[in-house]
């Protein structure tokens, strides 16, 4: 077979990536069914007018609509000519805009998640194979993302999180494989940030930065370069908004807006309650009288990646070295603190699934090899005498 940039990919693994695939898309037919036959109602339009969304005073009885239903609509809006900086302003509209325009064209907007969902196994995979050079860890850990409860959740639901995943997975790919091409990733960094969140993005240059700088791969110049690449397409994503305003709309005090009403709209009183959910499956809400929730998606694959993680971690500090291997290990790690003060939601958790799945069938592979050689060398003392 032809290479995927200088790496082999032999006919072994095209066959497993299409098994994933087909495992995937049938999984999906079998339990969340809905999503084949769903048609876009236009009436959603008229709720959205008069939604918790909609910051000015409405004519008629406000409605409180889901997450999925906001970015159905808004995104429909968008592929109509509205203008992204005014409806759901919070988010950035590169996703909600493939949603409208999927529901244009196919009735549905999900194609376009069924599509992220074929994204981010391959590119799983991908960086699996590029990283550890072994088909069975990157099979193993695409196929932990197909069986796990918030990954075929998201992947029936309208959100922006799997989107995010996609090219997060392709700016890690491009930093860490794709040194020399700064357009290419400063590009796919400001799609990153235009999919969800403007503030994410912000702790995974600054992972890749001190890696780079660890590793004395650091040029300063060409990292410069592709974050102005990425603020250039990042704006690109606001051409209606210019055009609306006539070229007078600025660009960076709409960033700050935003970041600042993320900030003040997704804080909770409880200090490392995402690690807890991440953990137990537990969340303390802060509405209304305080309690415990259990989350639905919440699978024990989580803290045994974590504990994983943390013996790993450890075993770095120790040696007092990181590789490629550890990086991948370090993310989701140091992204669960990240998390902080913020409200727990469950989705959050989906962009640092693949490296953390990663990183647990990297531990359970190598383990396992440890224990057939173990069980081999008795055998081959017996030959030899």
């Amino acid at each position: 077979m032809r290479v995927f940039y200088n790496l082999p990919v032999r006919r072994k693994d095209w066959i497993l990536i299409s098994f994933l695939i087909i495992f995937y898309l049938v999984i999906l037919f079998l339990f969340k069914r809905s999503i084949f036959s769903y048609r876009f109602d236009k009436k959603l339009i008229d709720r959205y007018f008069l939604s918790q969304d909609i910051p000015h005073e409405v004519k008629g009885k406000r409605l409180f609509l889901s997450d999925n239903e906001i970015y159905m609509a808004t995104g429909y809006l968008y592929a109509k000519g509205a203008d992204p900086s005014v409806y759901n302003f919070d988010h950035p509209p590169l996703i909600k805009y493939l949603f409208g325009y999927s529901i244009l064209f196919l009735g549905s907007p999900y194609p376009v998640q069924v599509l992220f969902g074929v994204a981010v196994l391959l590119l799983t995979y991908y960086l699996g194979l590029r990283v550890f050079q072994s088909p069975g860890i990157s099979f193993f850990a695409s196929f932990l993302l197909t069986i796990d409860p918030l990954f075929l959740d998201i992947s029936s639901a309208s959100l922006l999180d799997l989107g995010e995943a996609v090219f997060l997975l392709m700016y890690m790919i491009s930093m860490l494989f794709f040194k020399r091409n700064f357009i290419f990733q400063g590009i796919i960094l400001g799609l990153l940030a235009g999919a969800k969140s403007l503030v994410s993005p912000l702790f995974f240059v600054t992972i890749l930065l001190f890696y780079q700088w660890y590793k004395k791969e650091l040029k300063i110049k060409e990292y410069f370069l592709h974050l102005v690449v990425a603020f250039v397409a990042f704006s690109f994503l606001y051409t209606r908004t210019f055009l609306e305003r006539g070229g007078e709309f600025n660009i960076i005090f709409f960033i700050l807006k935003t970041v600042k009403y993320r900030i003040q709209h997704n804080i909770t009183s409880l200090p490392g309650s995402s690690l807890l959910l991440f953990l137990t499956g537990f969340f303390q809400t802060w509405w209304d009288e305080k309690g415990l929730l259990r989350e639905k998606v919440w699978t024990v694959l989580w803290p045994i990646s974590f504990l994983v993680m943390t013996i790993k971690i450890y075993t770095v500090f120790q040696i007092k070295k990181l590789t490629i291997k550890d990086l991948l290990t370090l993310t989701p790690f140091l992204y669960l603190f990240y998390l902080g003060v913020q409200a727990p939601f469950a989705r959050y958790f989906l962009i640092i699934l693949p490296f953390s799945y990663l990183s647990l069938s990297e531990f359970i592979w190598s383990n396992l090899n440890k224990l057939i050689l173990l069980k081999a060398k008795p055998g081959q003392t017996r030959r030899k005498k």
